[in-house]
């Protein structure tokens, strides 16, 4: 037979480690960056697009404010971004969580050690996210604060 031996198979996982590479140390410095210097959260001239669906519907998706509230979170202005997302202030950590554990098993071909999410958390993590969608399209104090909104606070 013609088998090669084991030092001298390719190692498949280096697909997977060139798109670690690629996000961890290239795009997402990248794209923070371009959202730090270049965004505008007022909406006056910026080179990101809006929400579709709240251009479509004129209602606010669960994700409506998220790429503001990142550019407040990168100012360091965490009441103004608590004002324009809260819910993704609240889920950020865990995101980031999982990209690292993503990345991880991208490089090694292990699953990360850590935290598991139970069996069945995605069903209440639906819920959440179906409520807080209808919730901040109510427009009744004090659930119109869920919807993205501006904070007049002093320089």
């Amino acid at each position: 037979m013609n088998e090669t031996p084991a030092s001298k198979t390719p190692d498949r996982r280096w697909g997977n480690r060139i798109i670690v590479v690629l996000f961890t140390m290239i795009l997402a410095p990248l794209g923070l960056t371009l959202l730090y210097v270049y965004y505008d959260p007022r909406g006056t001239n910026s080179y990101f697009p809006g929400c579709f669906f709240k251009e479509w519907t004129s209602l606010n998706c669960p994700g409506c404010g998220a790429t503001r509230c990142l550019y407040s979170l990168l100012h360091l202005e965490v009441a103004q971004a608590l004002a324009y997302n809260p819910l993704f202030v609240i889920v950020l950590p865990y995101l980031i969580f999982s990209a690292a554990g993503m990345l991880y098993s991208l490089w090694t071909g292990r699953r990360a050690p850590g935290y598991r999410m139970p069996s069945g958390a995605a069903k209440y993590i639906l819920v959440v996210v179906f409520a807080y969608w209808i919730l901040r399209n109510i427009d009744v104090y004090p659930l119109n604060l869920l919807a993205p909104h501006e904070l007049n606070l002093p320089d």
